[in-house]
C-alpha cells in the first residue's frame, strides 16, 4: 500500500513537472513570436511613415495590470504603432472573437502572438471575458479599441461598454485593487499617405478604484457608462475631433495659413484641435461666420488647382507674374536633375513596390484600410524582389561565403540608403509639381488661346489666403483679449 502510495506520489510530482515545463515553453514561444511581431511592427512604421511622435503625459508603470483604450482610425496599422511604442515595450494582447482560435493555423497563431479569445455567445461577463481577467491577473496589458470599428469621419466613434465591464469584472475578483486605463490617441497627418506623419498620445491613467466597484455593485449600468465616458473623454483630449467636415477643413486650412507645415508634432493636435474648438462656435449669421466660410471655400480653390496653402505662400506679397513663376520653376527642375543620380537608382529597384502600392491605392475602396493594403502588397512585391538582388549579388561574387555575406549586408544597406534620401526628394519632386501646375495656371491667363480659368482660380486663391490670414489674427486676438483659452494658446504661437 505504502508502494502504491510513493508511485502516485511520484505520478503526481511527474505531472505537475511536465505541466510547468510546457507552461514555460508556451511562454517561451508566445515571448518570441511577440519579439518577431514588435520588430515587425517597428519595421512596417519606419518604412510608412516619415515621422513619428510619442508623447508620454505621465509615467507608465513597467509591471502590473493595464487596460489600454486606443481610438481606431487605422485598421491594421492602429495595432502595429501601439506595439511597436508601448513604454517599456510591454506586450499588448488583444481581443479576436473565439471563432477564430478554432480555425487551425489561424489559431495557434493568434495564440502565439497573446491575443486573446472573447466568447460573445454567452450571457456571463465572467466566461465572456475569461481569458482577459486571467491575462489582468498575470499583470498583462489588454489594449482595446473601444469604437470596434475603423472608420474615416471628422470624429471618434460611440465608444462600447466592453472594456468597462471587463474593468469591473476584474475588481470584483480583487475589490481592494485600483486598476488602471490607459487612453491613447493616435492621430495620422494623412493616414492613408506614404511618408506622412504620426502622433501617438499616451493620455493621464484613469484609475477604477474600490469606490468605483461599490457603484458598479450598487446599479452596474450606471456605473459602466460613466466610465465609458470618462475613458472616451481620456482618448479624446490626445486626438482631433470635430463635429463636421467643414468644421474640420476650415481648422486644417487656418493651421496652414497661420503656422505652414512647419509645426513640431507634439503640438499638432492640440493646434488644430484649439482651431475645432473657435469654428465650432461660429454659427451662421455670427460675427466670424464669415472666416469659415472663406477657409473652406479656400480649401475648395486648392483641391481644385490640385495645390496646397505652402504651394502659393510665396505669393501673398509678391505679384503673380509669368516671369517669376517660370523662374521658380526652372530653379525646382534643375534641383531635381541634380539629385537624381543620387536617387534614380533606388527608385528603379523599388519601382515594383511603388507601383503595386500605387495600384492598392487605387483599388481599395475603404480610406481606413489603405494604408494596410500598402504594406501588404510592398511586402507581397518587396519580399521577392529584394531576395532576387540578395542572389544575383551572391552570384556575381561566384557563389562564395564572403559574397553570400557581402549580399547579405548590402541589401539591407541599399534599403537603408534610398529611405534615407527618399523623403527629400519626394519633397523636391512636389514641390516641382506644383511649380509646374503654377506655371500653367499663370500662362493660361497670359497665352490668349489658352482658357484663362486657372489663372484666375490661382489668383482667387492668393486673395482669400491673404484674407484669412489677416482676419484670423485678428481673429485670435480679440477672442484671446476675451479670455478664451484656445484662442490664448494660439496667440502665443504667433
Amino acid at each position: 500500500m505504502a508502494r502504491q502510495d510513493k508511485a502516485a506520489e511520484k505520478d503526481t510530482t511527474a505531472e505537475i513537472a511536465d505541466n510547468h515545463s510546457n507552461n514555460r515553453s508556451n511562454g517561451e514561444v508566445k515571448s518570441r513570436v511577440y519579439h518577431a511581431l514588435q520588430y515587425l511592427s517597428r519595421f512596417a512604421v519606419w518604412v510608412y511613415f516619415r515621422h513619428i511622435k510619442v508623447i508620454t503625459r505621465a509615467p507608465i508603470s513597467p509591471a502590473g495590470p493595464l487596460l489600454v483604450a486606443v481610438n481606431h482610425m487605422n485598421m491594421v496599422l492602429d495595432p502595429a504603432v501601439l506595439i511597436a511604442t508601448f513604454p517599456q515595450a510591454r506586450p499588448c494582447h488583444f481581443w479576436a472573437l473565439a471563432r477564430f482560435f478554432k480555425i487551425p493555423l489561424v489559431g495557434q497563431v493568434l495564440h502565439a502572438a497573446g491575443v486573446l479569445p472573447v466568447n460573445i455567445n454567452t450571457p456571463s461577463n465572467a466566461q465572456l471575458f475569461e481569458h482577459t481577467l486571467k491575462c489582468l491577473g498575470q499583470g498583462g496589458v489588454i489594449a482595446l479599441f473601444p469604437e470596434g470599428t475603423s472608420y474615416t469621419l471628422p470624429h471618434h466613434l460611440p465608444f462600447k461598454d466592453g472594456m468597462s465591464w471587463a474593468a469591473f469584472e476584474f475588481l470584483s475578483q480583487r475589490p481592494d485593487a485600483v486598476l488602471h486605463v490607459i487612453p491613447v490617441g493616435i492621430t495620422y497627418t494623412t493616414k492613408n499617405k506614404w511618408r506622412s506623419d504620426v502622433v501617438v498620445e499616451y493620455g493621464e491613467p484613469i484609475l477604477v478604484t474600490p469606490q468605483d466597484l461599490s457603484n458598479f455593485q450598487i446599479n452596474p449600468k450606471p456605473a459602466v457608462k460613466q466610465l465609458t465616458a470618462r475613458i472616451a473623454a481620456g482618448v479624446e483630449r490626445g486626438t482631433i475631433n470635430s463635429p463636421d467636415w467643414d468644421t474640420l477643413y476650415a481648422a486644417t486650412e487656418a493651421r496652414t495659413v497661420l503656422f505652414g507645415n512647419t509645426i513640431p508634432l507634439e503640438d499638432y493636435v492640440r493646434i488644430s484641435q484649439s482651431l475645432i474648438e473657435l469654428f465650432r462656435s461660429a454659427k451662421e449669421g455670427e460675427e466670424y461666420s464669415p472666416l469659415k466660410s472663406r477657409l473652406l471655400t479656400f480649401h475648395k480653390t486648392l483641391k481644385l488647382l490640385r495645390l496646397s496653402a505652402q504651394d502659393i505662400s510665396m505669393f501673398e506679397n509678391n505679384e503673380i507674374t509669368l516671369s517669376h513663376v517660370v523662374s521658380r520653376f526652372m530653379s525646382t527642375w534643375i534641383k531635381l536633375i541634380f539629385s537624381i543620380p543620387l536617387f534614380l537608382p533606388g527608385i528603379i529597384i523599388n519601382s515594383p513596390i511603388y507601383l503595386s502600392g500605387r495600384l492598392a491605392d487605387r483599388y481599395e475602396p475603404y480610406t481606413e484600410s489603405v494604408a494596410q493594403s500598402k504594406l501588404v502588397v510592398s511586402v507581397i512585391s518587396g519580399l521577392p524582389l529584394y531576395m532576387t538582388l540578395c542572389y544575383q549579388v551572391w552570384k556575381y561574387l561566384d557563389f562564395t561565403l564572403t559574397g553570400f555575406l557581402t549580399a547579405l549586408l548590402l541589401i539591407p544597406l541599399l534599403a537603408w540608403y534610398h529611405m534615407a534620401l527618399v523623403d527629400k526628394r519626394y519633397d523636391m519632386l512636389k514641390q516641382f509639381l506644383a511649380a509646374w501646375r503654377i506655371c500653367v495656371a499663370v500662362a493660361s491667363g497670359t497665352i490668349g488661346f489658352m482658357d484663362a480659368a486657372p489663372r484666375h482660380e490661382l489668383e482667387d486663391a492668393v486673395q482669400l489666403q491673404r484674407w484669412c490670414r489677416q482676419h484670423l489674427v485678428t481673429f485670435l486676438r480679440e477672442k484671446a483679449d476675451e479670455g478664451e483659452p484656445n484662442a490664448k494658446y494660439l496667440t502665443g504661437l504667433l
